[in-house]
């Protein structure tokens, strides 16, 4: 995979990087994880994003590919309480707890980004937190920082002069970003993580699921159904899988997609899919165009 710069940070990051969340709250055997982790290194991903509150997912980040830190850019993510002495929610005791935490966990000298976890504006506006976050930047804890969210939080974050760098959700079934932050930090030169970059492939059933991850699918199921088109109705000869993730993948201004996953061959898959390219112009705009005739403006980012 051809790298791409992060924004200012000069951090070279490949268009595919690795979400962790999955392996947390999914509760995989560690051993598993030393399988997935080291594999998907060698494959040539070289971005490992995680957090404080993925259960022990950065436990076992690690366990399993600590040793090899300096193959990665690492990417966490702090802010929410997890532990029942843990100073308040947004506090700045609780942001340079959260990231002393972080990187003795991760076994880790300093994270390449550090990132709030999806607060409020509110929460944004205490000029305490953002103070302890780059406190964290320059006493060697994280090298760039930045926010993790959407809606007008993340809008909030953007006029914000100390971040680095901004994860928010792109997809097919989640693009507001696209007309408004996304070119806002494309112009301030920051780096761009996408999460949920192929809208938690909620082009299967869903239903089998159930409970918590259902309710986190509810609003792109949902949006799926009402824009009601399929890779062939927007002109694509591919798969939905090949269709989602390369329309985020190009969009001006993101750099890396975060993936995540329990199924090696499924990241080498999506190798393959980076590789192949954007998408045709044409099919782009059939997106594009299907999400503004049915988005009334209600549609906004998920977190």
């Amino acid at each position: 995979m051809q790298k791409r710069t992060l924004g200012k940070t000069n951090l070279e990051v490949t268009p595919i990087g690795f979400g962790t969340a999955q392996i947390g709250f999914v509760g995989m055997e560690q051993s598993d994880c030393d399988h997935l982790l080291n594999g998907v290194l060698d494959a040539g991903v070289n971005v490992i994003d995680t957090a404080a509150c993925y259960v022990d997912a950065e436990e076992k980040v690690g366990k399993s590919i600590g040793s090899r830190r300096d193959e990665y850019v690492l990417v966490s993510k702090c802010g929410h309480k997890i532990a029942d002495d843990d100073p308040p929610e947004w506090s700045p005791e609780l942001i340079r707890s959260s990231a002393e935490r972080s990187l003795r966990l991760l076994k880790a000298d300093c994270l390449d980004v550090l990132l709030i976890h999806s607060c409020s504006k509110e929460a944004l506006e205490n000029e305490a937190m953002i103070e302890a976050l780059l406190k964290c930047k320059s006493d060697g804890l994280a090298r760039f920082v930045g926010y993790s969210g959407d809606r007008g939080d993340l809008d909030y974050a953007l006029t914000l002069d100390s971040i680095d760098c901004i994860e928010t959700s792109i997809s097919i079934c989640d693009q507001q970003v696209l007309d408004n932050s996304l070119p806002k930090a494309k112009e301030l030169t920051l780096g761009v993580f996408a999460k949920r970059p192929i809208a938690n492939s909620v082009w299967r059933d869903m239903t089998k699921y159930g409970g918590l991850y259902g309710g986190y699918t509810a609003a792109y199921t949902e949006r799926l159904k009402k824009m009601d088109f399929t890779p062939e109705s927007v002109g694509f000869d591919g798969s939905w899988i090949e269709l989602a993730l390369r329309f985020t993948l190009f969009q001006p201004g993101m750099h890396t997609a975060l993936v995540g996953g329990m199924n090696l061959d499924h990241v080498k898959d999506n190798l393959k899919i980076a590789d192949q390219g954007p998408l045709p112009d044409s099919v782009q705009q059939k997106l594009t165009e299907v999400w503004a005739a049915h988005d009334d403006g209600s549609w906004v980012g998920q977190t």
